[in-house]
């Protein structure tokens, strides 16, 4: 049986690589996020790796990770 994640809506605050894993590598790069763009990421997930906090977005059907501190949350206003 599946899990159901619980997803929270965020844009992204600089440009911004999303990646396949939380590491730092030209193999991991998976696209890029530009300013001010629109993400779903996963609630209650937790790792930090090379030196930073990861976030895991919803990008289409996939999953990827981006480093959190280049998010912001959405307020009622946005």
């Amino acid at each position: 049986m599946k899990t159901l994640l619980s997803y929270k809506w965020m844009r992204v605050k600089s440009r911004l690589n999303y990646r396949t894993s939380c590491e730092i590598t030209p193999a991991t790069l998976a696209g890029v996020l530009e300013i001010g763009e629109k993400v779903r990421i996963v609630d209650d997930f937790d790792c930090v790796a090379c030196g930073h906090k990861w976030a895991k977005v919803k990008i289409g059907r996939k999953h990827y990770y981006v480093c959190a501190m280049w998010l912001e949350p959405i307020t009622d206003t946005d």
